[in-house]
C-alpha cells in the first residue's frame, strides 16, 4: 500500500529518474510559495490595516 501512495516505479530507470526529477521540482516550488507566502506576509505587517484591505492581501 505505501508503494502506491509514495509512486512505485519498478526498475524502469527512465522512470525513476523522471520521478525524482520531478519530486525535486515539486520541492523547488513548495520552497518558492512558503518564500512568496512569508514576502506577503512580512509586507502586510508593513501596511496599514486599512490599506491591506484595500488591496485584498490577508489580514490574518
Amino acid at each position: 500500500m505505501a508503494k502506491a501512495i509514495y509512486g512505485h516505479v519498478g526498475t524502469d530507470a527512465r522512470l525513476l529518474a523522471e520521478l525524482t526529477r520531478l519530486r525535486a521540482r515539486v520541492r523547488e516550488l513548495e520552497a518558492e510559495v512558503a518564500g512568496l507566502q512569508a514576502l506577503l506576509a512580512h509586507d502586510a505587517d508593513l501596511i496599514p490595516g486599512d490599506l491591506v484591505t484595500a488591496v485584498g492581501a490577508p489580514t490574518s
